[in-house]
């Protein structure tokens, strides 16, 4: 409530049991029946949502035991029915950036076996394109005059021949050679039409997963606003009612005294949940030695933020690095392809936009911990995972410049100790975010 919506100071502080003597004797009936019926709203509760007692009922109600333990349980109500629609709004968020983590985890799957399907492709191809030079010069030195016909002589023909025969009976002769080599060649062929087949198909299926990706954010994006609207409102409602519990269980508080101790409260309660939690593991979250994954090397070269180049680095300094590609995973043990580049840095250390952009996406999301996500423009997306909820300074719409101070890194999520995990996604898809940086100039 609005304080211009509350009684008066003068009101407020009435003694509990002289507010009637004020009253004009000739409306104190009329005024009695108003109180009654004021009171009455308050101890009858709506069926699905506790109601809040009015203001005026909470002071009508110092002046009687009975009704200020009636008001106090309709208080008590109402508290416990703001905090379960807190939690509600919470877990409604929380459910759609899990979603959203899982999604995004789809596509870097199938990625990967992409990849792994076009890696096999092209070795088969090589292995056939490789046989047939062979069977090639194996032919025209068949029809050489005066060839005889032995393998040494396809061997001195190059490395290419060389490489393909090592392994096969050096004692055969060169047409049975030949004739494994022409097998090998179809056989490869195949092999290779056919990981080439499944590759489309798995191109195709990370394409879609990366469209359902990108609807898991946009539903992550609008509940994250939802839920911020809805525990601001939640907020608000328990300062009310916690204001109007203090004057009840106090009557040497004034209305705007009770209100004050309501908001203090509920702002140091704000700011424990928003600390750090301990670091994973017992650690110290100093950022030093081997707290973030990584190699301990001192990884690709920082670049102070300048706003004016167009992209930027993620993060100043940082006491560990480990790159984008295959790993084990340091938490699952499952040998998986990381998506992103991880920066050991001590927990609160900067983290900045690598570019202009608008938020898409800040809060919760499954392993990712607490992640941000802007959108570029032209497809390309930079993603910031792990922070604590207070290490988020932005929130979705919201248009951000390059260099811009966006967040702190913390070790929320899937995470061994403080460190800031990079992405860098075009059309979705994961990138190496040091590589795309280095293309911008960003070194």
């Amino acid at each position: 409530m609005h304080p211009s919506d509350r009684p008066s100071r003068h009101t407020a502080a009435l003694p509990r049991r002289g507010w009637a003597a004020s009253l004009p004797r000739r409306g104190w009936a009329a005024s009695l029946v108003l109180v009654l019926a004021l009171l009455a709203t308050v101890v009858v509760p709506d069926p699905a949502v506790a109601a809040v007692p009015t203001w005026q009922a909470v002071v009508a109600a110092r002046d009687d035991e009975t009704a200020t333990e009636k008001a106090l349980a309709v208080i008590r109500t109402a508290l416990d029915d703001a905090s379960a629609r807190a939690d509600a709004a919470r877990a409604s968020a929380d459910e759609a950036g899990r979603v959203l983590g899982d999604a995004q985890a789809a596509v870097d799957e199938a990625t990967a076996r992409h990849e792994h399907l076009e890696t096999r492709r092209a070795e088969a191809r090589e292995t056939a394109d490789s046989a047939r030079r062979v069977v090639g010069q194996a032919a025209a030195l068949m029809a050489r005059p005066g060839s005889g016909g032995m393998v040494g002589d396809l061997l001195s023909a190059g490395d290419g021949a060389r490489d393909v025969l090592r392994g096969l009976s050096l004692s055969s002769k060169l047409g049975e050679n030949v004739g494994r080599l022409r097998e090998r060649a179809q056989a490869s062929d195949s092999l290779a039409t056919s990981l080439a087949e499944q590759a489309a198909v798995a191109l195709a299926e990370r394409d879609r997963l990366a469209d359902d990706a990108q609807a898991a954010l946009d539903e992550a994006a609008a509940a994250s606003v939802t839920s911020e609207a809805d525990l601001a409102a939640v907020d608000d409602e328990r300062a009310t009612l916690a204001a109007q519990a203090a004057l009840l269980e106090d009557d040497r508080l004034t209305l705007e005294q009770a209100y004050a101790q309501a908001r203090a409260a509920a702002a140091a309660a704000a700011a424990a949940a928003a600390r750090p939690a301990p670091v994973a593991g017992g650690g110290t979250g100093t950022g030093t030695g081997p707290i973030a994954p990584g190699t301990g090397g001192p990884g690709p070269g920082v670049t102070v933020p300048d706003p004016g180049t167009g992209w930027v680095t993620a993060i100043r300094s940082y006491s560990s690095y480990q790159a984008y590609g295959y790993r084990i995973h340091p938490i699952t043990g499952e040998y998986a392809l990381h998506a992103g580049a991880d920066f050991g840095a001590s927990c609160g250390t900067p983290i900045y936009a690598v570019s202009a952009g608008r938020v898409s996406y800040a809060g919760p999301s499954s392993g990712y911990g607490n992640l941000i996500v802007v959108d570029h423009g032209g497809g390309v997306s930079s993603a910031y995972a792990h922070m604590e909820r207070s290490g988020v300074h932005v929130s979705v719409g919201q248009q951000v410049e390059a260099g811009q101070n966006i967040a702190g890194v913390g070790t929320s999520g899937g995470s061994t100790g403080c460190h800031l995990h990079l992405e860098v996604r075009r059309g979705g898809v994961a990138t190496d975010p040091v590589a795309f940086l280095a293309t911008k100039g960003v070194r």
